[in-house]
């Protein structure tokens, strides 16, 4: 028997069935691949942000988190942007109402007068406006008066003359509530006429009084007063005791503290003028690098080291220099820190100034600064 040729089956690569998860359902992937992801427009229909922040927590999908976060900063965005336009419209709306209260009802009122020669070669005309605003409560008037007077002449050549004035004045008035509130407001008003009325003539009566005394020279005026002042201290007919009451009671000349910081602020400019390197104009910043103080102890001692080795970007040495060479030859105690003044771009000035306060009582020692009591 003729046999039939063996039909040989292909076999075909197996279907990749995807891992179900938990025993999930073949309907239930069907579901999940026919979700879609998540739709920009969609996002922005939800206007509620808790949502958008429940659904970031439960997605994993970092494309589904970036879209709900730009959703959620769309939506603050448009809610503020919202407030924003409500609040405008609510400043508008009160602004608005302000200026309708202010404005309240305005009626203005014009009456023109006109007056001619008999000939006709001259003509006068005057103007007058009246505007009344009345505020929307009815508690304020506001009258404003305006003048308009304009006049024109003809000459027998036929050229014109014309001039035009322009006045106006204003006055506003507050209505009160009641009959009561007028009389307590008339009352108040002849108060103060009648206190400003009583001020007028005590000052006329003093200016009165004043030109009316004779005229004292002054020998006389001294002579009153220590008069006065030996009355005040005990009416002692010693001068010795009058003259001790007349110097005590004098405190003109005594020094205060600004001006003792000035003159020792002028003493130090002084002596160290000419110096290179030294602008000496306050007790901070001019003493930053070392080159004043080093001035200064040079002029009272040149030969303790050579200025013109210095220069201002050394910092640290100049300070060294300039506090030990003081202390050495002045004994004047190292008040400041090299240390701090090197960390210190601009240093305290009440230590520098009780620094130098301390030199120049040194040298006043040593006889190097002559003052008035030595």
């Amino acid at each position: 028997m003729p046999m039939e040729p063996e039909v040989v089956e292909q076999p075909q690569a197996p279907k990749l069935e995807p891992e179900l998860p938990n025993g999930m359902e073949k309907v239930q992937v069907r579901e999940l691949e026919r979700r879609s992801k998540l739709n920009v427009e969609e996002l922005n229909r939800i206007e509620d942000e808790d949502v958008l922040d429940k659904m970031l927590d439960r997605t994993t999908d970092f494309e589904e988190r970036r879209l709900i976060r730009n959703a959620m900063r769309e939506l603050r965005q448009r809610k503020r942007d919202q407030r924003e336009k409500e609040r405008d419209q609510r400043l508008q709306e009160m602004r608005s109402q302000a200026i309708a209260g202010r404005a309240g009802h305005a009626t203005e009122t014009t009456t023109t007068q006109s007056t001619q020669s008999a000939d006709g070669s001259a003509r006068s005309t005057v103007t007058k406006t009246e505007r009344l605003v009345q505020s929307s409560d009815g508690t304020k008037t506001s009258r404003t008066t305006t003048m308009e007077s304009s006049f024109v002449k003809r000459s027998d050549d036929g050229n014109s003359t014309f001039v035009q004035t322009k006045s106006s004045y204003s006055s506003s008035s507050k209505k009160t509530g009641s009959i009561f509130d007028r009389e307590d407001e008339s009352v108040s008003r002849q108060s103060s006429l009648a206190a400003l009325e009583r001020r007028q003539a005590e000052k006329k009566k003093e200016l009165m009084k004043a030109q009316s005394l004779p005229k004292t020279s002054a020998s006389q005026a001294r002579k009153a007063m220590m008069e006065k002042l030996q009355k005040e201290g005990g009416s002692s007919p010693n001068p010795a005791v009058a003259r001790t009451a007349v110097q005590r009671s004098s405190s003109f000349g005594v020094p205060n503290a600004n001006s003792i910081k000035q003159m020792l602020l002028d003493w130090c400019r002084a002596k160290t003028r000419g110096y290179e390197h030294v602008d000496i104009q306050n007790f901070s910043s001019s003493w930053s690098d070392g080159m004043a103080f080093c001035a200064l102890v040079h002029n009272f001692f040149p030969e303790a080291f050579d200025y013109s080795q210095l220069t201002p970007q050394n910092r640290r040495h100049n300070f060294e220099v300039a506090f030990s060479s003081a202390e050495k030859h002045a004994d004047c105690p190292q008040l400041l820190d090299v240390e701090d003044m090197v960390r210190m771009r601009e240093p305290d000035w009440k230590c520098v100034y009780t620094y130098i306060q301390e030199f120049y009582r040194c040298l006043v020692q040593k006889g190097l600064v002559k003052t008035k009591k030595s």
